[in-house]
């Protein structure tokens, strides 16, 4: 995943970055604590999300075809979803695909659709 880093207002505030020719709003866990990261490529990108789990929904079949992410407000968005791995359980929304930690993985299975209220996406770097 190639990430790259538009802007930063610093660590633990918003950042936007540029990911297969889309501009997200993300929260910003690169910059150090003392100084905001330099706008560029990204080494070792990662992307974690927080969902809103009251918000989150199984879609019916044949419901939103297109997996997608839509800006909703600040750095929260919807998405529509189907779910390729449940140990971990991953969502593919097309654009990329998420590691949904905070859900319960017993409650899906592989090739469920899922609509999403993504409260933030976070981005930091994969550790060695």
């Amino acid at each position: 995943m190639r990430v790259t880093l538009l802007e930063t207002e610093g660590r633990d505030r918003a950042a936007e970055i540029e990911l297969a020719g889309h501009r997200l709003r993300v929260v910003d866990r690169i910059s150090p604590a003392e100084r905001q990261a330099t706008p560029g490529p990204v080494t070792a990108p990662k992307l974690e999300v927080v969902t809103i789990a009251g918000l989150t929904s199984r879609l019916q079949a044949g419901a939103d075809p297109a997996n997608g992410l839509e800006p909703d407000h600040g750095w929260r968005y919807r998405a529509r979803a189907t779910i390729v791995s449940t140990a971990p359980l991953i969502a593919d929304l097309g654009l990329l695909r998420l590691e949904l930690a905070d859900l319960d993985p017993a409650d899906w299975e592989i090739g469920d659709r899922v609509s999403l209220a993504i409260d933030r996406i976070i981005l930091t770097r994969r550790r060695p």
